[in-house]
Order: C-alpha cells, then sequence, then structure tokens
C-alpha cells in the first residue's frame, strides 16, 4: 500500500491538489517498483528548512528541498519531503518556469532521493534530472498555485 500525506504549513497564499500530489506520487513509485511506501510531504518557508539543514546536515545555506528517510534497512519506503515554497517561487523565477513546474521538479526530486538517487556527482545528477524530466512530463495539471 502507498500512504501518502500533504501538510500544508507554508498558509493561505497557496492552492494545492493533494489529490494530484498523491497520483504524481504513486505514478513514479510504481513506476520505480515500489509497491509500499509511506510519505508525509510538509510544505514549509525557507526557514524552517534552512533549520533542518542546519540541525541534521551542519550547512547554513537555503534549499529547496530536503528528504528524511525513516524507514530501517530492507524495509518499506517511510520518509518525509520538505519542500520550500519561498525557494520554489524563487527559482521559477530565476529559471523562467512557472511555479506549478518548479515545484512539480522539488517534489519529484525529493522522491527520488527518498528512493535512494543522488545527485552529489555529475553524472548522478544528470541521471536525476533524466528522471525528473520523465515525471514532470506525464502530467499536464495544475498541482499547486499561488492564491
Amino acid at each position: 500500500m502507498i500512504d501518502i500525506t500533504v501538510i500544508n504549513d507554508y498558509g493561505d497564499t497557496i492552492s494545492v491538489n493533494d489529490l494530484l500530489i498523491k497520483k504524481n506520487l504513486e505514478n513514479l513509485l510504481k513506476d520505480q517498483d515500489v509497491l509500499e511506501a509511506k510519505i508525509s510531504v510538509i510544505l514549509s518557508n525557507k526557514f524552517l528548512l534552512n533549520k533542518l539543514k542546519k540541525n541534521y546536515f551542519n550547512v547554513d545555506q537555503f534549499t529547496d528541498v530536503i528528504t528524511f528517510n525513516l524507514e530501517d534497512e530492507n524495509d518499506p519506503i517511510d520518509g518525509e519531503v520538505y519542500i520550500s515554497i519561498d525557494d520554489v517561487l524563487d527559482n521559477a523565477k530565476k529559471y523562467e518556469q512557472s511555479f506549478n513546474l518548479e515545484f512539480k521538479r522539488v517534489l519529484v526530486h525529493g522522491a527520488l532521493h527518498l528512493l535512494g538517487f543522488e545527485d552529489n556527482t555529475k553524472d548522478k545528477k544528470s541521471i536525476m534530472t533524466q528522471l525528473e524530466n520523465k515525471y514532470i512530463a506525464l502530467d499536464d495539471e495544475n498541482i499547486i498555485s499561488i492564491i
């Protein structure tokens, strides 16, 4: 069973379609042969993610997404994906993308990290980018917007 929870801690300035977020993640997981997972997606601000980055990774910088794998080895996926809506908005402007598209990219990126994909080398980053593009292209519906 795949259990996905979406928590909007960012506030009421965004409109989030929880069902479409869940559908996107379920499609990605099933495509990667993952049939059992528990994932929480937490939408927050850049200050929370900066605090998490400092506390857990000893790095003082802003970031758009942080993932935490909570499962024990060989257990089904159990994780959290924290997304900084502030950084997604900034990235959308910086890369001249829609907020919705940039959000999907970050969501997929976080999910891929939960599955064990890394982006700490040029080759690994290239693989992740290819997978991001693949999963983003599967659905053109709006899953998030600014109110």
